[in-house]
């Protein structure tokens, strides 16, 4: 049996899974004051004392890092950085870092030692971050910062090199930053996640989400806190693969209460950013989706203007209809026809306070709130076509997305895809099972992890960033080889993780030959593999009334 939890911005949903299907579900309000109270409430909902010794796994999608992050309430950490010669990064990081003098090459050659006078003079007790730009080519002098930062009193060092393998200096280095900024508040609530279960006799490994669809076990997302930023858009994914993987072109929908988040779908696998996630307007090196959120949900506010109507992004409360005290999105598409729940009539008189006629005002306002999705939707697709080409396949075919339908989970879902899907001329699919299909994405997300391999054979070394690995080459070395090596590590890091076992694939490679004198010298490989991602099954979904 699997339990998945998903902290939403306004429900928190839980279920068990067992052999494909829906044993309980439960949703509970969301206290975003205390994150770990709503998590217990929606686990209690559905834990019977009978089904705790039978779980086998327990995956939490929690907002406490997204909304950690996002709304500036931590305070700055120490950040030192390894920049040498070239680009400026003066105003593409978070804070103000500690330029530290010393430098390796593109090639992993140090060809200025660290200076360690600046790091002598810190005096910490906290959590830090350290980054150099080639430090995915040889970390060595990332490791002689972190050694002088504890030394200093730091508990915690971060390094950009053990975060992402990828070349992309200001991407690690936001990555190790944020992942610095947040670890003492994720640390403490893993920590209370852990005595929690413990507490209600379940034994059963725990593992959190990640802005990729993946998820990693408690203790190893603690080395890697900035992983679970943006989760609850990556279980809405799943969840829909899990229940009703589009077969075409799709575009799908989470209508929560507070937020909807859209994402694309081609060949029946969601689309990844090409790039990392971006906080607070500061990319990084997280592998996330492509999506975005709208602030548009069931309970939206509803603002009357001089020009029409304006929807959300705050939310006001439940809708009128179901004992709330003002009209939301929600009572708007309930006078519309979209929906049946609650009462009706307070649903009217809500909304007879804009204007004498309700179901015209209605149809202002979902008109308004459409506008706003379907503005989303086409900056996403302008977005997504004006992508650098990388590959062959890319030039022949082209980058254009084209929807052929609309498909939609959430408890907002119903109503407002609908309209949405009359507005852009499509066919809407809504699964049943969306009122809790992101508990249900998280429950079935496969565990993830991702690894790089350079090698060169000029200078007889081969690094993986992320294990900070970096040995001599055997003889003989090939294409063939360096995947064996990198296979061979990805399949150590899964005993260690004590996970299941999975099947690596090979994401990308690259092969240049080393000219020197106009003579050939040697061979560079670039390769990334990982642990195929996805669901671990399909679920068939209920649908209840909460």
């Amino acid at each position: 049996m699997l339990l998945g939890i998903d902290v939403g911005g306004t429900f928190t949903d839980a279920v068990i899974l067992e052999q494909g299907e829906i044993a309980a579900q439960a949703k509970r309000a969301t206290t975003h004051d205390d994150v770990l109270h709503c998590v217990l409430a929606a686990l209690d909902a559905v834990l019977k004392p009978e089904l705790a010794e039978k779980l086998e796994r327990v995956v939490i999608s929690s907002t406490i890092v997204t909304n950690a992050l996002t709304e500036g309430r931590l305070d700055e950490v120490f950040l030192a950085v390894i920049a040498g010669p070239g680009m400026n990064i003066a105003g593409h990081l978070p804070v103000i870092p500690c330029y530290l003098q010393g430098y390796v090459n593109h090639r992993g050659k140090i060809t200025a030692q660290l200076d360690l006078l600046k790091l002598l003079q810190q005096h910490g007790k906290g959590v830090a971050a350290v980054s150099g730009k080639f430090s995915v080519r040889n970390p060595q002098l990332e490791y002689q910062a972190e050694h002088e930062l504890k030394k200093c009193g730091y508990k915690k060092i971060f390094l950009g090199s053990g975060l992402s393998g990828e070349l992309n200096f200001v991407r690690r280095t936001n990555s190790a930053y944020f992942a610095a900024q947040v670890y003492e508040l994720f640390a403490h609530f893993c920590e209370r996640i852990r005595e929690a279960l413990a507490e209600r006799g379940v034994h059963a490994p725990v593992h959190i989400l990640k802005a990729d669809g993946g998820t990693l076990p408690l203790a190893v997302a603690l080395e890697q806190p900035v992983e679970a930023v943006f989760t609850g858009p990556a279980a809405s994914v799943l969840g829909i693969e899990a229940l009703a993987a589009p077969t075409v072109n799709s575009i799908s929908l989470d209508v929560g209460g507070t937020t909807t988040d859209i994402a694309f779908w081609e060949n029946g696998l969601p689309l990844m950013a090409k790039r990392g996630a971006v906080i607070n307007g500061y990319p990084t090196a997280v592998r996330a989706f492509h999506m975005r959120s709208v602030g548009i949900g069931g309970d939206s506010r509803i603002h009357k203007t001089a020009d029409g109507y304006t929807v959300g992004p705050e939310r006001e409360g439940p809708a009128a209809a179901v004992g709330g005290e003002v009209a939301t999105l929600s009572d708007a598409l309930i006078v519309a026809g979209y929906v049946s729940f609650g009462d009706t009539a307070r649903s009217l008189a809500a909304l007879e306070k804009f204007g004498s006629e309700p179901q015209l005002e209605a149809k202002r306002i979902i008109a308004s709130a459409v506008g706003i999705i379907r503005g989303t939707i086409e900056t996403m697709l302008d977005e997504w076509a004006k992508q650098p080409v990388y590959t062959v396949d890319d030039v022949i075919r082209g980058t254009e997305f084209v929807p052929a339908q609309l498909i939609g989970v959430g408890g907002g879902a119903p109503g407002l895809i609908k309209a949405l899907g009359e507005a852009m001329e499509l066919p809407v699919e809504i699964p049943a099972g969306a009122m809790v299909a992101n508990a249900i994405g998280a429950a079935v997300a496969r565990p993830t992890l991702s690894a790089g391999l350079r090698a060169d054979t000029t200078e007889g070394f081969y690094i993986i960033p992320e294990s900070g690995r970096r040995e001599r080459l055997p003889k003989r070395f090939t294409q063939k080889v360096a995947e064996e090596l990198l296979s061979s590590w990805l399949r150590e890091q899964t005993a260690d993780w004590q996970l299941p076992d999975a099947e690596t694939e090979l994401v990308s490679c690259e092969h240049f030959r080393t000219v020197h004198g106009y003579y050939d010298t040697g061979d560079i490989y670039n390769l990334r593999m990982q642990l195929r991602p996805g669901i671990l099954y399909k679920v068939q979904g209920r649908e209840v009334s909460f």
